[in-house]
């Protein structure tokens, strides 16, 4: 078994990119995990940071972005935002950290000095209260967004040009249920039992069969390329109340 993203994420880093500002030339990934979204894009062509609290997930995110490490285009540690020194980059992403924490906004907040003014801050939560569910509880979880509850977050961190987007649509809505399953199958109960920073620690690298990890063969079927279909499909649901995924743009005011 080896790890993939699955058709899920494929469609969350595909959005990324659609919403990303197109001269952007740095970021800084907060809350890096696997390093997944980072690796889509060093891979068009970006240079940026890593930073995670979690030491097994710098060392894997070591290894997927060891090619763009070697060439100087990305560097990746163990940090909490809090203690970096403030730089003025141009986008600023954070992906699936937010619902970790009990002062979202200010955790935005803190994100968003992280970028020059009129720089972008993109941050992507699970959405819809009403698909709150067992992979929730275990990933240390402690909600799940409307559009509207993360239109507010951004606005309350005091970035303009707000916008959100239902991402991953109808994919991982399909594929919502069987997830669950899946990860309440692999989850042992001495992780069902942690405490929720233990959980929120290894939510994002924890290693569930035909989720995160796939027989190799498997890498024929969950590729750019074949999946490429679900990219153009999503984007006709940019604008819905449906995603399962939501990812926010916003930008740090120029004064």
């Amino acid at each position: 078994m080896i790890r993939l993203d699955p058709p899920g994420t494929f469609c969350q880093n595909a959005a990324v990119w659609d919403i990303l500002d197109r001269d952007a030339r740095n970021f800084i990934d907060v809350g890096c995990g696997t390093g997944s979204v980072s690796r889509e894009l060093c891979r068009r062509g970006l240079t940026g940071l890593g930073i995670d609290a979690s030491l097994e997930a710098v060392e894997i995110a070591g290894a997927t972005m060891a090619e763009h490490i070697a060439a100087g285009r990305y560097d990746v540690r163990v940090a909490d935002v809090h203690d970096l020194p403030s730089e003025e980059r141009d986008v600023a992403i954070s992906l699936m950290v937010a619902e970790h924490l009990h002062d979202d906004i200010g955790f935005v907040r803190i994100v968003s000095s992280h970028v020059k003014p009129g720089g972008q801050v993109i941050i992507g939560v699970p959405g819809r209260r009403d698909h709150w569910g067992y992979e929730d509880e275990v990933a240390g979880h402690l909600r799940r967004y409307e559009r509207a509850d993360l239109e507010s977050v951004l606005r309350a961190a005091g970035l303009e040009a707000v916008i959100v987007w239902s991402v991953a649509v109808p994919v991982a809505n399909v594929l919502f249920h069987a997830g669950n399953r899946l990860v309440r199958r692999d989850t042992s109960a001495e992780i069902a039992m942690q405490g929720q920073r233990e959980q929120t620690d290894t939510s994002g690298i924890r290693e569930v069969r035909w989720k995160t990890v796939f027989p190799a063969w498997c890498r024929i079927l969950l590729n750019r390329i074949t999946l490429y279909p679900c990219f153009v499909l999503q984007r006709a649901f940019y604008g819905t109340s449906w995603g399962i995924t939501l990812i926010g743009s916003g930008r740090r005011p120029r004064h």
